[in-house]
């Protein structure tokens, strides 16, 4: 026990490598373990979501990520083989604005997905250890003390380690132990008969243009989609007439392909990673106990249906990451962590019932709201997704560490986990983009966003001083930069020369008023907006006052008990 983390993460997939590189960039010693000898192969769940994409923005990683996605393709629907009878679009973007950097879903392999985040952590000097499996852990007041089978590189021998942490993360998946270790719920149902077949496979006599489908998802279907690398594709079949044993070869795949589409003039060839899910959604009825926490599928499991399954699991790692490194950094109170259950919990029961809708329609069992009883579901009706799957409305306005403190505007009744689209911008939503703006002190850099100065390392607290506003109003926010909790931005109205500076603040020109406009600022009035780590609007206040209850309830007090 001579290395001792602060956390330790359980399972290298996105949830657990989102995590770890968040806190280590946040300066928190961590180790992450994977009981799999090498890192998954599989393409596995392949959109993520424009809100996803914003905070591998604020990691420093969107740009490696885009380099290995491609956009949102349309949809070819086939007769036989090669025929097209029709192309059609299967997903609705959020539309240009300022707001939002990135309007559409990118598509990637999951695999491509992880190695760059594993790159990302190894220039921060961490790795994930292969072949590492927790096999039993106890808590006690100060820690987690776990136990783990470690395999040696040839695969013919172990040895066991004792590690003690602080807190330990469970992104284990849905068969995980740790959940069950702690006496979990996992509350839910399982469909045995709603199958879906994957499989990675090189596609020969195909364009990789589209998104290709042949059949019908009422019967038995088939689709490929094109990944990068090239000839890479996405089997992905479901149907209930599809034959009760799956195929676990190239050449059973094919075989599969040609009786469902009629042709045999595309050639499939080096299948991988095959595999079927089977219904199987639930949740767990709390996602900590004490010193540990779950994250992804090991606190929630879920259709693949809409994209929201992997989207989900990332953005609980980063809710967690930045309530732990306060914590551990002495600059919170650990019942911030209990948090963590109190905004993740409705947002993923929301997330359950949408992407259960969605699962029922490309399974032609449509609820009520979704299609009149009986109607016949086409492939590219069943696997249409609505803006409200981008995530970009997902929010936290209930939380007891949110403050909305403007007058009139703390009505809570249009809490909706997903909506923060339908109604005015509060404190709990996620922070909108804006641009252009102009860096005050450094002109050379052109045009840059309001995102780009955002960071998850610490707080972002955004003021909008009238022109009468003094030097003198904002200096007291300099409290929370000495003590590490906070960076500013000072954000002006377009007239040069008037900007003002504190310590440890930038200073923005607002050059078409698009943050002014994106966070309802108008009039003469003072504005201050707290942006915490994870993008989400932390408070929203006219005065000091407020910031100073937001940093102390952060701090533990009386909104965290």
């Amino acid at each position: 026990m001579e290395y001792k983390p602060a956390v330790l993460i359980v399972g290298a997939g996105p949830t657990g490598l989102v995590l770890a590189l968040s806190l280590l960039k946040n300066g928190v010693p961590i180790r992450i373990i994977e009981k799999s000898s090498v890192p998954h192969g599989g393409a596995r769940g392949t959109a993520i979501q424009p809100r996803t994409l914003e905070l591998l923005a604020f990691l420093g990683a969107v740009n490696d990520v885009f380099a290995i996605s491609t956009p949102p393709l349309l949809m070819a629907t086939h007769g036989t083989g090669q025929e097209v009878l029709k192309i059609t679009r299967w997903e609705q973007d959020a539309g240009p604005s300022p707001h939002i950097p990135y309007p559409r879903v990118a598509s990637s392999c999951q695999a491509e997905f992880e190695k760059v985040l594993r790159k990302h952590i190894e220039k921060l000097g961490a790795k994930v250890e292969y072949g590492v499996e927790l096999t039993t852990f106890e808590q006690h007041a100060h820690g987690v003390v776990a136990h783990l089978r470690v395999s040696s590189k040839s695969g013919d021998a172990t040895s066991e380690e004792t590690v003690e942490c602080a807190y330990m993360v469970g992104g284990d998946g849905a068969k995980g132990h740790i959940r069950k270790s702690l006496g979990l719920s996992f509350l839910g149902e399982t469909k045995e008969a709603e199958r879906m077949f994957t499989a990675n496979v090189d596609v020969d006599g195909l364009d990789g243009e589209y998104w290709h489908t042949w059949g019908t998802f009422n019967t038995a279907g088939f689709a490929l989609k094109p990944l990068k690398p090239a000839p890479l594709f996405q089997v992905q079949a479901l149907g209930p007439d599809l034959p009760d044993t799956f195929p676990t070869d190239t050449e059973g795949i094919q075989r599969l392909f040609e009786s469902i589409s009629g042709s045999q003039d595309i050639a499939l060839s080096n299948a991988a990673w095959v595999s079927t899910w089977k219904a199987n959604i639930r949740m767990a009825n709390t996602f900590s106990v004490g010193r540990v926490f779950l994250a992804g599928d090991s606190a929630h499991c879920h259709s693949p249906a809409g994209g929201q399954g992997a989207n989900t699991a990332m953005q609980d790692a980063f809710n967690l990451a930045w309530k732990l490194a306060l914590v551990i950094r002495g600059l919170a109170s650990p019942a911030l962590l209990r948090t963590y259950d109190a905004e993740r919990v409705p947002v993923v029961a929301e997330m359950l019932s949408l992407s259960t809708e969605l699962h029922s329609l490309a399974f032609n069992r449509p609820r009520a709201s979704a299609v009149d009883a009986g109607e016949e579901i086409s492939n590219d009706k069943a696997m249409f997704r609505p803006r409200k799957l981008l995530q970009l409305g997902i929010n936290y306005r209930w939380s007891p560490i949110v403050l909305e403190a403007r007058a009139g505007e703390d009505d809570a009744s249009a809490n909706d986990p997903y909506g923060q689209e339908t109604s005015k911008l509060r404190a709990g939503d996620r922070a909108p983009d804006a641009t252009p703006l102009i860096d005050a002190d450094n002109t050379s850099t052109g045009v840059i966003t309001l995102h780009s100065t955002f960071s998850v390392e610490h707080h972002t607290i955004i003021a909008f001083p009238s022109a009468a506003d003094t030097l003198a109003i904002l200096e007291p926010l300099t409290k929370h930069v000495d003590v590490g909790l906070a960076r500013i931005s000072v954000v002006h109205r377009n007239v040069p020369g008037r900007e003002m500076r504190i310590k440890g603040s930038r200073a923005l020109v607002d050059v078409e008023g698009t943050a002014h406009a994106g966070y309802d600022v108008h009039g003469d009035g003072l504005s201050f907006v707290v942006i915490r780590p994870d993008g989400i609007i932390g408070a929203y206040t006219h005065g000091m006052a407020g910031i100073d209850r937001y940093f102390a309830a952060l701090q533990g007090f009386a909104a965290c008990q």
